[in-house]
């Protein structure tokens, strides 16, 4: 059921009818999502990847990287080439980026993941076989978001087994190398108060020594907790509790967070109105101000209207902490996003012993991750309650047998499956990220434009019309020609399935330009094409 919002304490709610109230400010309260937020499953082969080996099927694979990273290093704009997979009729992009030392040959099938290969392996210990497995995949968050950990296993390890096939590779045995189980969360009002030193120290059951805090100020007295770790990133497991809102707008990324946490509850219409503004800014402290923007466009308190106008329009000045103030009494508060996370890498995972649910013998070499995916409820249950949980701040003298705290009740409970969408929900997440993308470049486009008019014609009165059409029509064959190269180089860039299709709104004109000095009139071809004399 969906919960009304129970900040009721501000001009606009109550200003609103009933229906707007539910429209806007209706959420699930203290709802919570679990998900594998990233996964890394390495590959061993059984050919010999050391420096000195024979063997010619890695040989052929080094020569053939070595030429194709000198063309790419060789051209004039090095980034990125593509590797066609013949046999599953697929491209991957090769990208000149190195991983953890020895992977140093990267294919990317963009925002959904990288395949990394190592060219050569040391040698163990006692100067036999490498025991360093030769490729790591990393599926990326976007991609199991959608799918699940499971499909988009499934789906990679294809582009694994063609890129296998194309140098005659055997492949040995898959393990999982990396997994981050997250929880993303709105059940904490207040997290400040919560996580707070004396609070947190209450209430944590672990062996971790000791806890790291990273604050920001509020105001000029008030602060808020944008993270809280225990551990290190290279330990074994690695704690995270941070603010998952703050990450996405301040890192710029991941803005279809926005719309899996208002389709699942966790944000409100409003909410996402506010962090919208914050994404388009890149600016956590803008929800300020977005929240003034939101009563700008659903207020009806003349006066507050007047001030609040005066404000965004910069002829009214005000310092943080009555911005603050004024934010509080016009709307509500918004819901934040509270992710726990708990990175565990392969030094903890390969010592679990797994229940084997079913057989997967046959599955051969990937038998071991489909049994680790069965078990995804015994080990997030270990890790929730022997690696690190949190109790009441009460009661048993000894920490350790006091019960759980709400908050770590109602975590344990929330269900351990794939958020994998149905293809609705698909088409909405991938048309919002579209859309906060398209809204964005149109924004950079154009300030560009305007850039531009200054350096050339100086400080001037000329609209940003005006200076968008001088833009186009500075281009001569030279920039058309570096343009295409461009296009061609980005196409590459991104995925195919995200991007197939026009967008609503993204329909071509039809246009014609005209010289008025010749009277000559150009088309399209003829622009496309660099057919025309005129240096514009």
């Amino acid at each position: 059921m969906i919960e009304r919002h129970n900040n009721t304490d501000n001009n606009l709610f109550n200003e609103m009818d009933l229906e707007e109230q539910e429209e806007y400010f209706s959420f699930r309260q203290q709802s919570f999502m679990h998900n594998i937020d990233t996964f890394y499953y390495s590959v061993k082969f059984k050919n010999d990847f050391r420096a000195r080996t024979k063997d010619k099927n890695v040989l052929k694979l080094r020569r053939y990287f070595d030429l194709k990273y000198r063309y790419v290093y060789d051209s004039d704009d090095p980034a990125s080439v593509d590797f066609y997979l013949k046999d599953i009729d697929k491209n991957l992009v090769l990208k000149p980026v190195t991983f953890s030392r020895f992977y140093n040959i990267c294919l990317s099938y963009p925002e959904y993941f990288d395949i990394f290969i190592a060219p050569s392996v040391p040698k163990a210990g006692d100067g036999g076989e490498s025991v360093t497995a030769e490729c790591i995949v990393q599926l990326r968050s976007y991609m199991l978001w959608q799918y699940g950990v499971r499909d988009s296993f499934e789906n990679s390890y294809r582009y694994v087994q063609s890129f296998a096939n194309f140098f005659g590779l055997e492949i040995s045995e898959v393990k999982e190398n990396r997994i981050d189980y997250c929880w993303h969360t709105n059940y904490l009002n207040n997290p400040e108060k919560f996580f707070a030193p004396e609070s947190f120290y209450k209430m944590r059951v672990d062996r971790f020594k000791n806890a790291t805090y990273v604050t920001n100020k509020v105001g000029s007295e008030d602060y808020e907790i944008d993270y809280v770790a225990l551990g290190r990133r290279s330990d074994k497991v690695f704690i995270r509790i941070y603010l998952k809102t703050r990450e996405v707008i301040e890192q710029n990324y991941k803005p279809w967070f926005f719309q899996i946490w208002e389709m699942n509850g966790l944000i409100n219409k409003y909410d996402k109105y506010v962090y919208e503004k914050c994404y388009e800014k890149k600016n956590w402290f803008y929800r300020f101000y977005a929240r003034l923007e939101f009563y700008k466009e659903h207020g009806r308190d003349p006066e507050k209207l007047a001030k609040v106008c005066r404000i965004l329009d910069g002829t009214l000045q005000i310092n943080e902490d009555d911005l603050i103030k004024l934010a509080d009494e016009l709307t509500p508060k918004i819901n934040l996003v509270v992710n726990v996370e708990y990175q565990t890498m392969r030094r903890h995972s390969k010592s679990y012993e797994l229940i084997p649910f079913k057989d997967y013998s046959q599955f051969g070499e990937c038998a071991r991750v489909y049994q680790y995916f069965d078990n995804r409820k015994i080990i997030i249950d270990y890790l929730t309650n022997k690696v690190f949980r949190m109790v009441e701040k009460t009661g048993d003298g000894k920490k350790s047998r006091r019960p759980l705290c709400g908050f770590w009740e109602a975590l344990r409970r929330t269900r351990c499956i794939d958020m994998r969408m149905t293809s609705e929900q698909a088409r909405l997440v991938r048309n919002y990220n579209r859309k906060l993308n398209i809204d964005a470049m149109k924004k950079r486009v154009l300030c560009s434009a305007i850039t531009l008019g200054i350096y050339s014609r100086g400080l001037n009165e000329d609209s940003p019309i005006q200076d968008a059409y001088e833009a186009l029509l500075k281009m001569n064959d030279n920039d058309i020609y570096n343009a295409m190269l461009y296009k061609s180089k980005k196409l590459r860039q991104f995925n195919p399935e995200e991007l197939s299709g026009v967008y609503e709104g993204g329909d071509l004109h039809r246009f014609r330009l005209l010289d008025e000095d010749t009277g000559e009139l150009f088309d399209y071809e003829d622009l496309k094409n660099g057919d025309f004399d005129n240096d514009y």
